[in-house]
């Protein structure tokens, strides 16, 4: 499996497992965070491939307390333990990676449960939950505690900040993932043409790439459009043109932006003082969470629109880009005074 950008970051990756492999020890718990779409799935099931190791995605909404960590823990693979936790001297471990993806919305409770199972690999259970067979391999001398296989938690947020700070402190590495630049999503595209069994021309891949945001998630979508377009009209390759088509008729522009996009910028240049997320939701009848998450990023990474603590607004270089696409005819607007009729005009 090989990836495209994130050089820096596949770098430290890799360090780590090298390390943990000559050591025989898991992999340390790793946080990733960044905007949406931007390889951070993609890295983990990465992680997993080059070490051979069990692969787990988890919903947040699925871990709720202790019971739901127990069934997650009985699913790992105990390769290199003896029937108490204790590691065999003779025998390598088995990687165990659970991925967590928006692990933002994970509880506080279920925070607090994880948090202990990262550090400590065992579970506090009551009596009541432990199984009456002697030979139960979650058994332990005390009895009153589960024991679980070292593994790595992976967890893909775009907003780390809502994590509690013990459970944020207990991720060893960090890493931020960046927008994707021009030159890498056209790599994207390509390589991603390929596993499609597409044929596609480099001025194609630059069309797409200059309306994928950076962001690897989007430069897929619109090459499989892409690949539909040429489907349509019986052409077998993606062209450039065959792309400007595909784009004229999704309403993107030559720089990304949708109508969605314009219609935002539209609505707060009309408006002028800062608009709340709400009300640009009812206006574009679009839900908060793709807003915030998806349409303002690349917006405020293009200086179009500022996030203001009343608001959102629009800059100056958004009534440009407004002007200089036709979407307004001018910048400049005028303030009109109300003359009460009875003033007398002549001087």
């Amino acid at each position: 499996m090989k990836l495209i950008g994130n050089k820096g970051i596949l770098v430290q990756i890799d360090i780590a497992i090298k390390s943990a492999i000559k050591e025989n020890r898991s992999i340390p718990h790793m946080l990733m965070s960044g905007a949406a779409g931007c390889g951070k799935t993609s890295t983990s099931k990465y992680i997993a491939d080059i070490t051979s190791g069990k692969f787990a995605s988890v919903a947040c909404d699925s871990i709720k307390g202790r019971s739901d960590l127990l069934q997650i823990v009985e699913e790992f693979d105990r390769t290199g333990y003896d029937i108490y936790g204790k590691k065999l001297k003779d025998k390598c471990i088995r990687h165990n990676i659970i991925f967590i993806d928006e692990i933002h919305n994970l509880s506080l409770a279920g925070q607090e449960h994880m948090g202990v199972l990262m550090e400590e690999w065992y579970i506090p259970v009551t009596s009541r939950e432990m199984k009456s067979d002697p030979l139960d391999i979650f058994n332990d001398a005390t009895e009153r505690t589960r024991w679980s296989p070292a593994f790595t938690l992976i967890g893909a947020t775009t907003n780390d900040g809502k994590l509690s700070k013990p459970f944020r402190d207990r991720f060893k590495m960090r890493f931020v993932f960046t927008p994707y630049s021009q030159e890498e999503s056209i790599q994207i595209a390509i390589v991603h043409a390929e596993r499609l069994k597409m044929k596609i021309s480099e001025k194609a891949a630059l069309e797409i790439a200059k309306r994928g945001r950076g962001v690897p998630r989007v430069v897929v979508s619109l090459l499989e459009r892409c690949r539909d377009m040429a489907a349509a009209i019986d052409r077998e390759a993606v062209t450039s043109d065959v792309a400007i088509v595909t784009f004229s008729e999704l309403g993107i522009d030559k720089t990304g932006l949708n109508s969605t996009d314009i219609s935002m910028l539209k609505m707060m240049y009309e408006v002028e003082d800062p608009i709340g997320l709400d009300n640009i939701a009812v206006r574009l009848n679009e839900s908060p969470k793709v807003i915030s998450e998806t349409m303002e990023p690349y917006l405020i990474q293009r200086g179009l629109i500022l996030r203001a603590p009343k608001g959102r607004k629009i800059t100056d270089q958004g009534r440009k880009y407004l002007l200089d696409n036709g979407h307004i005819k001018s910048t400049i607007k005028r303030d009109y005074v109300d003359i009460p009729r009875n003033f007398d005009r002549e001087m």
